[in-house]
């Protein structure tokens, strides 16, 4: 009985220490000198305006030099070589002869031509001086004088034209290329000569992604580089942008120029290529404050006072901040710390970023743990 009697009166004892628990569970926490006891009180978070930021980018690619203008020279005919001027990587100007072929024939064929267009013309001529002293030449006999005067002259024409095919010249200034013939060889027209190269400036190919495809454009300043990166950085601009996006390579090919009147390269080197883009401003937070669900990415905007979702696409990530889009324009205030305890509608407490300290950032992530 004694036992019994012992159990009651301890019984009131531990009720009031677990309703003692309870009321110290529910006591407010304190938070940075403040306090707050249940979801109707403000959330302490820390807001920092939404930015615009320009989007840079810097492109590289790969591409090989060529000359400004570049042929490969063939004979226009056949025939054996008499005569020959090249001198490889020599400086030839424009007209200057490379090569002549044997022009014997083509030669008298000119004589012959120049004889038979004086005999047409003195024939015309003494029809017309006939007629004028005396009407006894027919009108149809004098149109046929003139139609031979005229076949005499493109015969001549013709004949001249052969005979300038003998020889090869230049067709514009430039640096001629090695060659493999010898005066005495017999060539035809499948009978490369020599190359020709005019390599005041150097024209360098690169593929661009088809992302820039607005941003490059004729007159955009270039970075070139020598592909091993030892000679100096030289400066460039786009001349041409192709009209076609390669399907395989999501890439289009653009076109630079860079002065070589100092002669330093040649065609066919490889050189890097650098240019920045700019992609316009697009609005930016930090990182921190963008949190990831299953519908992808949204933040949390102050929309007085009260805690609202906004979706958003990620469009850059850079050092720290991340560029975005979405439901929000610059100048809105976003949660960038204490994110985690805000739920849709809460009310927030702005924090001065500024003055907290150690102590009370901690405390803030208690908070959000707890939450």
């Amino acid at each position: 009985m004694a036992l019994r009697l012992r159990k009651i009166r301890y019984a009131p004892l531990g009720a009031l220490a677990f309703m003692m628990v309870l009321a110290a569970c529910s006591d407010e926490q304190p938070i940075g000198g403040k306090s707050w006891s249940n979801s109707k009180q403000a959330i302490p978070v820390v807001l920092q305006p939404v930015t615009l930021l320009p989007l840079q980018e810097n492109v590289q690619s790969v591409g090989t030099a060529r000359a400004l203008r570049s042929v490969s020279v063939y004979p226009e005919t056949s025939g054996m070589v008499t005569a020959l001027t090249i001198e490889a990587d020599g400086k030839v100007a424009t007209g200057e002869v490379l090569l002549r072929l044997d022009s014997r024939d083509e030669q008298l064929a000119v004589e012959l031509a120049q004889v038979k267009l004086k005999d047409a013309e003195r024939l015309v001529q003494r029809y017309k001086t006939i007629n004028t002293l005396d009407t006894n030449i027919a009108e149809s006999q004098i149109d046929e004088a003139r139609a031979t005067l005229e076949t005499a002259r493109i015969a001549l024409a013709q004949a001249e034209i052969d005979l300038a095919r003998r020889s090869i010249t230049a067709p514009f200034s430039g640096h001629v290329g090695i060659t493999e013939i010898d005066v005495g060889d017999r060539i035809d027209t499948s009978s490369i000569i020599t190359t020709l190269d005019d390599r005041s400036q150097l024209l360098i190919n690169f593929s661009v992604p088809e992302i820039y495809v607005r941003q490059v454009t004729p007159g955009t300043p270039v970075d070139v580089r020598l592909w091993d990166g030892a000679q100096q950085q030289l400066a460039g601009e786009v001349i041409a942008v192709d009209s076609r996006i390669d399907q395989s390579s999501r890439a289009f090919v653009a076109r630079a120029a860079i002065d070589n009147s100092d002669d330093r390269f040649r065609p066919g080197m490889a050189f890097e290529i650098a240019l920045n883009v700019s992609r316009g401003s697009f609005l930016s937070v930090p990182d921190v404050a963008v949190q990831w669900g299953a519908d992808g990415a949204y933040i949390w905007i102050d929309n007085e006072g009260e805690a609202d979702r906004r979706e958003a696409r990620l469009i850059k990530r850079l050092p720290g901040v991340l560029l975005l889009e979405g439901n929000f324009v610059e100048g809105d205030r976003v949660v960038t710390e204490g994110v985690q305890a805000v739920r849709q509608g809460a009310q927030l407490r702005a924090l001065n970023a500024d003055s907290l300290d150690g102590n009370i950032r901690e405390e803030l992530g208690s908070v959000e743990g707890a939450r």
